[in-house]
């Protein structure tokens, strides 16, 4: 994501700035030997390469998959055929043939603007036309979003406040001198404690609950050892019993978040034929800057084999929130290693964020739902301090809120979200 290298920037210049000349010196070696790997890596237990599509998390066999480019996933599609026949009658709106009516919410990465996300949510709720969504999917700081989504307006308040009222010492803790062999320049610890403060037993209960009713959740997170996209089925977690539920629906959503180099990976405990190994994972915008149910499963097919194929025109209803510019934004770049090279980087996730929003407008006219997208606009300027700034964090928040309180707020088509970017 743009504004995760940013955020890698900006902590890496703070950490060199504060430092006494000699000190810098010090940082320098140490990114140097870092880049060329000359430091020897801290222990693990990964899969054997050969059996990692074997590995599976221990009592809780069927919580995730890959989503590969053109490849049903046969456990996603029974699970969705499965969601489908879980439904109550009244729990979406109904055709006049019976079918129901489906929304579904993608919610991209982006940082500390993803507060920009969580405004547009409340706000859209004050508007009177947020629907119940069929599907929520999340990557990066949309996957810490995702769950107050998915579970409803009754969070709303608990979201706002996870986006406006935190500052990075919220979210990392930053070493005044980076560890030579250390898996990352920050530690995550405050994250991982503002997850499990609000992800607790009540909401896991709910996410199990709504699971139960024929609702989805997923999150993305990248595995680096298999370099795969992998999708994990939230509820499905929250509805497994397994006593380390939580604990594993709690690590999904840090993962999921956990910016390669700035964040620590974190490790999934699994196991094949009974033998325990351990996953890396790491933020999802690795791969996919946003996703919705992609190739991992056919959702007009699961709905005809459960018998409510709708005979309309339209099948539902997809809704991206994009926390981030998604197009070109110009400026001149200083001759400045960091500068250069954080300025292409960014510009490739830009490219990369361009083609993730085409390709679900493409899946919705393929599957002939009605495309709906939003991005905080191209004109929207405000430099932070640091790297979660709690002003910007609330101009933010408030853009998003008073965009979606006011209604019609979304694009229909990845070329007007240009114009307005």
């Amino acid at each position: 994501m743009d504004t995760n290298i940013k955020t890698c920037a900006r902590f890496v210049r703070r950490v060199f700035e504060r430092s006494p000349e000699p000190i810098r010196r010090v940082i320098l070696l140490v990114l140097i030997l870092l880049l060329v790997g000359g430091c020897s890596g801290l222990s693990r237990n990964p899969v054997p390469i050969e059996r990692m599509e074997d590995a599976v998390v221990a009592g809780m066999p069927g919580v995730r998959g890959y989503w590969d480019d053109t490849v049903v996933d046969p456990l996603f599609q029974q699970d969705a055929i499965q969601s489908v026949y879980d439904e109550p009658d009244d729990l979406f709106p109904r055709r006049d043939d019976g079918s129901p009516v489906y929304s579904g919410l993608a919610v991209s990465g982006g940082g500390a603007d993803g507060a920009f996300g969580a405004g547009i949510l409340v706000g859209w709720t004050d508007s009177g036309a947020r629907p119940k969504f069929k599907l929520v999917t999340g990557i990066s700081t949309g996957a810490l979003i995702a769950p107050y989504a998915f579970v409803g307006a009754a969070y709303d308040a608990k979201l706002k406040a996870a986006y406006t009222t935190v500052a990075t010492r919220d979210i990392v803790k930053i070493p005044s001198l980076p560890t030579l062999g250390s898996e990352a320049l920050t530690d995550s610890s405050p994250l991982a404690q503002r997850i499990a403060k609000d992800v607790n037993e009540e909401m896991l209960a709910e996410i199990a609950a709504a699971h139960g009713r024929g609702r989805r959740l997923y999150i993305g997170t990248t595995d680096m050892d298999a370099q795969r996209f992998v999708v994990w089925n939230m509820g499905a977690i929250a509805a497994s019993g397994h006593p380390g539920a939580l604990a594993l629906f709690r690590k999904v959503m840090l993962a999921s978040a956990s910016i390669p180099g700035v964040f620590p990976p974190v490790y999934i405990d699994v196991e094949v034929d009974g033998q325990p190994y351990d996953e890396m994972h790491v933020d999802g915008g690795v791969i996919t800057q946003v996703f919705f149910y992609e190739s991992m499963l056919d959702i007009k097919k699961a709905a005809a084999v459960a018998g409510v194929a709708p005979t309309s025109a339209s099948a539902g209803s997809v809704y991206v929130i994009r926390n981030g510019k998604v197009y070109p934004e110009r400026q001149h770049t200083p001759r400045k290693l960091l500068a250069i090279t954080g300025r292409a980087v960014s510009t490739m996730i830009k490219s990369a964020s361009i083609n993730d929003l085409g390709r679900i407008y493409m899946l919705s006219k393929r599957d002939n739902m009605d495309f709906n997208y939003i991005g905080v606009p191209g004109d929207f300027q405000f430099e932070g301090e640091e790297a979660f700034d709690p002003k910007l964090m609330n101009a933010l928040f408030e853009l998003g809120f008073q965009t979606a309180r006011k209604g019609d707020f979304w694009h229909k088509a990845p070329i007007e979200a240009a114009k307005n970017n």
